[in-house]
C-alpha cells in the first residue's frame, strides 16, 4: 500500500540535540514510535525495494506511525555520545513530543539493535512510564555478539582506533582517513566473499553479518549505501564496553573518571532498574543473527521474569533471519513484521 504523506516533525532535547519524527498517520489504534540502530536511520523502516515495508505494514494495520531519527541517525550531523546521553535526552524527549501532538496518554515502541539498548537504558532509569509496551528487535539488556565481534571487543578494537585520533569509522569511502579507508577495504574485501559490495563487506567487519544474503532481494542489496554509514567513536567505545561486560552499564570513563562522575571505582549497571520493566514486552530475535546473537534475548527474557515474573514477556525466534533483514528482508512482512505487530496487538 502507499503511504499517507508524511509529517516531518523536528524537537530539540534537553541537551540541545536536534532530531526528527516522521509521521506517517495510518489510523486510530494510537502512536508507535519506530526505532533504528547505529550506522542506518529511519529510512530502513520505509524502504521501496521490498513488498511491503515496516512502516506500510503498521500503517496497514490502522496504526499512528511515529518513525524516529535519533542522535544516532546517518541522516544527523554526526556527533561524539554515549549510549547513556541519548537515553537520558533523546527517547523521553520524543515521547513527549508524539504525546503533545496527538493527545494520547500513552505509546507502544518499535526497537532495533543498539537503538533497543539505549531504549533500555531509557527504561531502567524510569524515564519512559508512558511506553505501555515495547516490541524489541535483536538486543535488550544483554549483549551477546558473534565470535568475530568477541575477538575485536577483547583486542578493545574501538579504543585502538580512537587512540590513533579517529573520530568515527565508516562502512562507505571515508574521505577523512584515506590511507585507513584503502587499508579496511582491501581487508574487508579480502576477507568476505557474500558478495561484490564493499559497503557491505565493511558493515560486516564493523558489527558482524547484517544478514543471510539469501533473505534480501537485489534492488536492496544495491541500495545498501543509502542505508549505512558513520558511527562515532565513543559510541563504538561504548558498545566494546558493555559487550566485554555482557550486560548494560554506564559509560566507563576510568577508575579516576568513574569516581568524580559516579561515586564509584566502575560504572553502575543498568540491571539495577528491572522494576520499571513491569510492563508487556516481547523480544525478538533472527535465529540466523550474527551481530548479536539470540542468547542476548534469552538471557533478557531470564533476567526480565526472574525480577518481575513471567506474565508481561515474551520471545520470538525467528528461522532463516539474521539481524538487519527483520526489517528489510525480502519476505520480512510474511515473517517478521507479525511478530512485533502482535505485541502491539495485544498491548492493553
Amino acid at each position: 500500500m502507499k503511504l499517507p504523506q508524511p509529517e516531518t516533525i523536528g524537537f530539540t532535547t534537553p541537551d540541545n540535540v536536534d532530531l526528527l519524527l516522521t509521521r506517517y498517520k495510518g489510523g486510530e489504534k494510537g502512536p508507535v514510535m519506530v526505532v533504528h540502530g547505529v550506522s542506518v536511520w529511519s529510512g530502513m523502516f520505509r524502504i521501496t525495494t521490498v513488498r511491503e515495508n515496516f512502516a506500510e505494514f503498521l500503517v496497514r494495520h490502522g496504526y499512528d506511525v511515529w518513525l524516529l531519527d535519533w542522535r544516532a541517525s546517518i541522516h544527523l550531523p554526526m556527533r561524539q555520545f554515549t549510549l547513556d546521553d541519548a537515553a537520558a535526552n533523546d527517547f523521553p524527549a520524543a515521547v513527549e513530543s508524539i504525546l503533545s501532538r496527538t493527545g494520547a496518554a500513552s505509546v507502544q515502541a518499535v526497537v532495533h539493535c543498539v537503538g533497543s539498548m539505549a531504549f533500555f537504558m531509557s527504561m531502567a532509569q524510569g524515564l519512559l512510564p508512558q511506553v505501555r509496551c515495547v516490541a524489541v528487535s535483536q538486543v535488550a539488556m544483554h549483549p551477546v555478539v558473534g565470535t568475530l565481534m568477541r575477538i575485536k571487543a577483547g583486542l578493545r578494537l574501538a579504543s585502538a582506533i580512537g587512540a590513533l585520533g579517529m573520530t568515527h569509522v565508516s562502512p562507505l569511502p571515508d574521505p577523512d582517513y584515506r590511507m585507513l579507508n584503502a587499508a579496511l577495504r582491501l581487508y574487508a574485501n579480502t576477507l568476505h566473499h557474500e558478495c561484490a559490495s564493499t559497503a557491505c563487506h565493511r558493515m560486516t567487519f564493523m558489527y558482524g553479518h547484517m544478514y543471510p544474503h539469501r533473505s534480501v532481494n537485489v534492488d536492496t542489496h544495491e541500495d545498501i549505501p543509502q542505508q549505512y554509514g558513520p558511527c562515532n567513536i565513543t559510541t563504538l567505545k561504548h558498545l566494546q564496553q558493555v559487550t566485554i561486560r555482557g550486560h548494560l552499564a554506564k559509560f566507563d570513563y576510568g577508575a579516576q573518571g568513574n569516581r568524580a562522575r559516579y561515586g564509584s571505582l566502575t560504572p553502575p549497571s543498568y540491571l539495577d532498574g528491572a522494576a520499571h520493566f513491569r510492563r508487556p514486552i516481547t523480544l525478538v530475535s533472527g535465529a540466523a543473527n550474527q551481530v548479536f546473537v539470540p542468547e542476548s534475548t534469552r538471557r533478557t527474557l531470564r533476567w526480565l521474569c526472574e525480577s518481575n515474573g513471567p506474565q508481561f514477556y515474551t520471545r520470538r525466534v525467528i528461522r532463516g533471519f539474521g539481524h538487519f533483514d527483520n526489517f528489510v528482508g525480502a519476505r520480512a512482512d510474511r515473517f517478521c513484521y507479525p511478530a512485533f505487530w502482535e505485541q502491539l496487538e495485544k498491548c492493553p
